[in-house]
């Protein structure tokens, strides 16, 4: 099996650079050497070795209203039930 070098430049601040610095160094591990072990635990795993969640288009829309106070709201679960069931109503109203 052939091996294929490639270098990377990736952006991290000096607080967290020196953190993993300080983990790898108890380690005995170089910054390469981490990056190796990722690779091939993905490579091994077909999966991130830890849970990397990244919102769709619908929650981050949501979550932009949210920021901007446009999101609604409810004093009392009975209220928030009532409006999560308004579709539900209509429905029956309709079948009659």
């Amino acid at each position: 099996m052939s091996e294929v070098k490639i270098s990377a430049t990736a952006s991290i601040d000096r607080q967290t650079w020196d953190k993993v610095q300080a983990v790898l160094e108890c380690h005995y591990l170089t910054i390469s050497d981490a990056l190796y072990l990722l690779m091939q635990n993905i490579a091994d795993e077909g999966d991130l070795p830890f849970s990397c969640i990244i919102p769709g288009p619908k929650t981050i829309a949501a979550m932009e209203e949210a920021e901007h106070g446009e999101m609604v709201s409810f004093d009392t679960v009975e209220e928030l039930m009532a409006y999560l069931n308004e579709d539900d109503d209509d429905d029956d109203d309709e079948e009659d």
